[in-house]
């Protein structure tokens, strides 16, 4: 039986990992993380000994790593996400709240990402419960968004950040081929079949068969909604920390509060899922 013991963080979301290393994880504590993660929805794990090697062999456990949409698009294979900035390369303005890759076809199933450099002051991250979210919704504004889909795509913060890295031909390639994605406004976990308020400000545009000023109203109460502080945790990074999220039940950002500093964070995403309506 695993020795793991799970702490919550708040009463909605998040909960405090210990009595584990990850990279000497038991088949019973993978068991008993897996079931953590369904009911609390992100997982912290602090003082945690993995390089990027660990890391991917803890991410294989828990599913297949996934490459980047972009880069497998261009034919890479590298698993290992960096998040990296520094006063030469500060956070941009896109760092609200989102599902990694909302505008692809599928999203991931998780994200196990560790601290590698962190700042003094600032630079947390934070996770909000789309079910929560879901279920503060009255039952009438249930029944009218169930069924309804929303249009996603890259927006111009994912082409800016392209543009710093890959010559203009491969970036028009990329935003000729990743246009967008319709998704359920209401999506069910692939899992526990929880519905959820799948919609973000980073990469939702608008609701498919509103009116535009109906659409604009509907998002922007909805995305006013997951960032309700009722249903959302926080993370202050130390080096060796690791987070593990659900990215069906979980929205998160990271605040630009910690600029000019250094910050330095590893992610896997593991799995691929097609969000399903509700």
């Amino acid at each position: 039986m695993s020795a793991l013991s799970v702490t919550p963080l708040t009463s909605s979301i998040g909960a405090a990992v210990t009595g584990v290393q990850l990279a000497d994880a038991t088949d019973e504590d993978l068991v008993a993380l897996q079931w953590a993660l369904l009911e609390h929805k992100v997982l912290v794990l602090r003082d945690q000994e993995l390089d990027d090697g660990t890391h991917e062999r803890f991410a294989t456990r828990w599913g297949d790593p996934v490459p980047h949409p972009v880069v497998a698009h261009l034919g890479g294979t590298q698993t290992v996400g960096v998040v990296y900035n520094d006063a030469d390369h500060p956070p941009g303005d896109g760092e609200g709240w989102h599902t990694d890759h909302s505008w692809a076809p599928h999203v991931p199933d998780a994200a196990v990402l560790r601290a590698v450099t962190v700042p003094e002051t600032g630079g947390d991250t934070l996770w909000s419960d789309v079910h929560a979210a879901y279920l503060a919704l009255s039952p009438s504004m249930r029944a009218f968004l169930t069924g309804l889909t929303a249009r996603h795509d890259p927006g111009p913060r994912v082409l800016l950040e392209m543009r710093a890295r890959m010559p203009e031909d491969l970036v028009e390639e990329i935003a000729t081929t990743f246009t967008g994605e319709d998704h359920p406004v209401i999506a069910r976990h692939p899992i526990t079949d929880r519905p959820g308020v799948f919609v973000n400000p980073g990469y939702t545009r608008c609701i498919n068969g509103l009116d535009a000023d109906e659409s604009e109203a509907v998002l922007r109460m909805l995305f006013d909604l997951v960032g309700r502080p009722e249903f959302v945790c926080r993370l202050h990074w130390t080096e060796g920390t690791v987070a593990i999220w659900d990215e069906h039940a979980t929205l998160h950002r990271g605040p630009n509060d910690y600029a000019p500093a250094t910050r330095e964070l590893h992610r896997f995403t593991v799995g691929a899922t097609t969000p399903q309506p509700a």
